[in-house]
Parts: C-alpha cells; structure tokens; sequence
C-alpha cells in the first residue's frame, strides 16, 4: 500500500541537529547544572557530615550494619544547608541579559545613571550644626571645617583601600546590575579579628541562596576542601556558622527588587517581559538562519509510493545541507538515491514562503518597546530616537531621574550609610544624580542663591569640586541690605533688582539683572561684578 504521508526521521541525531535553538523561558526551559542540589559528601566538613547522616535515607541491615550510600533524592543543598529555593532560575535570568541587546542596553543605563556617575561625601545634620554653632567664631569654624575635610579624605582613603582589585564604583555597579538582572545583589563585607572592616566586594549573586531562618546565606563553594561558605548578614556579630567552623563570617548586604511572590528574593522588571525578549531572539535567529541559507526557504521531501532506507534519508539531507546551502541562484540537480525505485514519486514542498514583513520589523520594535517599558528606560537612553523631539527627551530624562533612578539611589544610599556609620558620624555617602541643567543655568541659579543669603560661597565651591576659602562661610549680604548701608540711615532703600533705569552696558547677566553684592556700589552701578567663586568676570 502506497504511503502518501510525509516521511519521517526517525534517527536521534539528525533530529538533534535540526532542533538547535535553546530556549531561554522558565517554564519549558532546559534545568542547568544548580550547584545547590547535588551535594558532594566527601567535601563536607565534620559538621555538615553528621547532618548529612540524619538526613539521609538509611539501610539498615544486621546488628546495625548500614549502607554507606548517601540517596541524591534524600539529600540535597537545599535540605542540608537549610536554604531557600529561588522562585526563578537565575541562570536563566542572567542569560535574558546576554541574549538581547535592548534588556542589556536598558540594565547598562540604569545601573550607570543609579551608581556609575560617582558619589561623594556630604555632611550629616551633625556637621551642620557644628559648622552653624562655629559660624561667630573664624578660628573655630576654621578647626571644625578642618575635621570635616579630614574625615573625607579619610573616608575616602578606606573606600580605595577595602578591596584591592577593584574600586567601590566598580563593585557597586557588579551588585546593581545583579539586581536588575536577576532581582539580587550581594555586597561582601568582611571583618578583622577587632571587628573593623577591611573588606567590601561583590559575590555574584547566582552563587548565593538565603538561608531559611533569615540568619545568613550561603555559597556553594566548588573546591576539593570545602563545600559552601556560611556569611551572616551585615551587623550580626553572634550568629554561629552552622557549616564549617569559622568564628569570623564575613556578612552581606542583600539588595533585592521587591515582589509580593517571594520575600526571601528579589524578582527583576524584566521578568514580565521575558517572553518579549525571548521572542526577539528568535527572530533575530530566525534572520540569521535565512541569510545562511541564502533566502532559500524550508522544505519537506515528500515520497510516494517508496520508502527510503534510513542510509538513503541520511544521503539526502546532508546532500541539501552541503551542497545547496550557500549557494545563490544555482541550477538545482538532486541525485535520488536508487532505493526510492523507478515507480516512485518524489516532490519537495516549501514550508514558509520565505523572509516575512520586513524581517519582523513591526513584532522586533513591539518587543523592544516591551522591554524597555518592563526596565523603566526611555528610549533615547537606549539609543532609539524613533519620533523624539527635545522635549520629550526632556521630559523623559525628568521622569527618569525622578521616579527610577531617585529612587534607586536613596535604597542604596541608606544600606551603605550603615557601612559609613561605623567611621564617621559626620558624613553621609550620597550617589551623584542625572545633570539636567547645564552649565550657565546652574551658575544663575547659584548666583540668585547667594544674593539671597541662602548658601554660602563655599558651598558653591564645594559643589564644583573647588577647595574651600577661609572666608567663604559666610553668606553674602542681601543686594537691598547692601544699598542700605551704603545711603545711610533712613535712606529709601528702592528696587535692587530694576534694571530698566540702568544703562545697557552696566546690566548684570544675573536672572533678576541685580550686580554681585560683593562689588562697591560704584562697581555695581558700572556692572563690574566679582565672580562668587572667586574669579573675575
């Protein structure tokens, strides 16, 4: 009887080398290699041996003879370590970043506007006060803005000395891009024998797990002497190490996207886009595949009335494979293979009709919009200009630094303001934020703010990385309390700020057209004005 179906094939390995595109989602996704369910019982310590034994599942036999086989199924990290299971794979979650340029563009922008831009020492309410408390006194203000500075500078000294390998920038923006990549990062903090610290790195965070009882976390260590690593969490200085024998765990910081499915991790925004950027995968192979192929589409060899031998099967698609991959608009001349016989039928039909819509342009720009929504990036950040105007990106940049990056920083500002307390009680670490006034705005609204009386020259200085001046402390006086003085007693003290009587060349360039208080009232009256930084215009 004539077999009108499409042949199948049945060999293990052709069927391999079809099916070669591995999918990076979470339900139907390939389980990796977890280093936390498998334990090694020979790597364990003394301790972990004896829980080991009560866990696992024993045979027992005559007076107590017992098998000395430890039950994979019984007994894996999980269970021993007393650690929590994420909700995701994280694997899978860090191989989302790898796989497409639009999440791996929008997680670079946010951790380089939250942490990349640098940070810098700020005085605490504390050191405000005692700069106020000094102000009547020059030589006291003098010794107090002394010890501010000199607290800097030592801050600033342990934050380049605690890891040796990298700068805090560096480690900050490995732990920030743990997070919004796969929800969790962890920041290492260790100890020396006085309880001081001496160390602060990352630990990748698909390496960690939160123990059960919220006491600490572990890492697999992959090594032939131990096999995990006990760390508590940050100022827990009693918690034992219920693993190996270590008396000075170091501790961790856990910072985590919060999500009201699970309270031990963190799951990232890009989770609800995964299907997004696994479908923009597929596309970008799905081209990749065409152009190999030289535009020619996907068949079936359909037979009728023959059977190929699984030798003959074998013959004819590594012959396509070969010899008609890669070639452009060649003559077709397909050898059959002699099995199929003279009275056979043998015809090849197309399975898609080719490259569609553009290359799933509209469904590729669907998929990055998608993306890029799920990781609060604007577009521009990203690169895309697709219908932007100035405005706009102004707009976006404001929402931007106001309801993702703002927030962002005061979480991390807060866990690590707990750090620099245990060295100063003066000064407060602070992330510095997205710029969106340029350069003359700034200086004009510096300008109105010294004339009135609002902050101090050295502030100003100390906001364009400027050293202070002994003499900056004080605020300028108020322009009218100026004139004032100047007219004497019960003179009319006027409008400081009209510019309408003053002659074109003697106008400020200040937002109100007032002169700097600074400068005598002939000077101001000339439009000589000292710069308030200490230069001359």
């Amino acid at each position: 009887m004539e077999d009108n179906r499409m042949t199948h094939i049945e060999d293990a390995e052709v069927l391999d080398e079809i099916d070669d595109i591995n999918y990076f989602g979470f339900e139907t996704a390939i389980v990796n290699d977890d280093p936390f369910a498998k334990v090694n019982f020979n790597n364990l310590s003394p301790k972990m041996k004896r829980k080991a034994q009560r866990l696992a599942k024993k045979y027992e036999g005559i007076d107590g003879v017992s098998t000395k086989y430890i039950d994979p199924e019984t007994l894996d990290g999980y269970s021993l370590y007393d650690i929590v299971n994420p909700p995701y794979d994280l694997d899978n979650l860090a191989g989302l970043y790898d796989s497409s340029a639009i999440h791996n563009a929008s997680v670079a922008a946010r951790v380089m506007n939250t942490v990349g831009l640098g940070f810098e020492f700020v005085e605490t309410l504390k050191a405000k006060r005692k700069i106020e408390k000094a102000s009547s006194d020059p030589d006291k203000l003098s010794k107090v803005r002394k010890l501010i500075q000199d607290e800097k500078e030592r801050l600033e000294q342990i934050f380049e000395d605690t890891n040796k390998e990298e700068t805090f920038l560096e480690t900050m923006v490995k732990v920030w891009q743990d997070v919004l990549t796969i929800g969790n990062g962890y920041l290492e903090i260790g100890r020396n024998n006085s309880g001081e610290i001496g160390y602060i790195g990352h630990i990748p965070g698909t390496l960690m797990r939160v123990r059960r009882k919220r006491d600490g976390y572990v890492q697999i260590a992959r090594s032939n002497k131990i096999s995990a690593v006990f760390f508590r969490n940050f100022g827990d200085k009693e918690t034992e190490d219920p693993i190996n024998t270590d008396n000075n765990p170091n501790e961790i910081i856990h910072f985590k996207t919060y999500s009201p499915k699970n309270t031990y991790y963190g799951i990232p925004s890009s989770v609800s886009a995964a299907a997004a950027i696994v479908g923009d995968k597929f596309a970008k192979e799905y081209n990749i595949d065409y152009f190999e192929n030289k535009a020619i589409p996907r068949y079936a060899i359909v037979l009728k009335g023959a059977k190929l031998s699984n030798k003959s099967k074998q013959e004819l698609i590594n012959y396509f494979r070969k010899e008609v991959k890669g070639r452009n608009h060649g003559t077709l001349v397909i050898p059959l293979p002699a099995s199929i016989g003279a009275d056979s039928d043998i015809r090849f039909e197309k399975l898609e009709a080719g490259i569609q819509d553009a290359s799933f342009d509209k469904y590729r720009k669907s998929n990055r919009d998608e993306i890029l929504v799920a990781n609060r990036v604007p577009a521009p950040k990203v690169g895309v200009y697709d219908n932007a105007n100035l405005a706009v990106s102004r707009d976006a940049d404001k929402t931007f630094k106001m309801q993702v990056i703002g927030p962002d920083q005061s979480v991390i500002e807060k866990r690590l303001n707990r750090v620099i307390a245990e060295f100063s009680d003066l000064l407060i670490m602070k992330f510095k934020r997205i710029d969106l006034i340029d350069e003359d705005i700034q200086s004009r609204i510096n300008d109105r703010y010294l004339r009135t009386e609002v902050i101090s020259p050295n502030e100003v200085r100390s906001s364009l990385g400027l050293t202070e001046r002994t003499d900056g402390d004080v605020p300028l006086p108020f322009p009218t309390k100026i004139k004032k003085e100047q007219s004497g007693p019960g003179a009319p003290v006027g409008n400081s700020n009209n510019i309408s009587s003053q002659p074109r060349n003697a106008r400020s360039d200040t937002p109100e057209g007032s002169s700097d208080p600074r400068a005598s009232g002939d000077q101001a009256e000339r439009g000589e004005v000292q710069d308030t930084t200490g230069g001359s215009k």
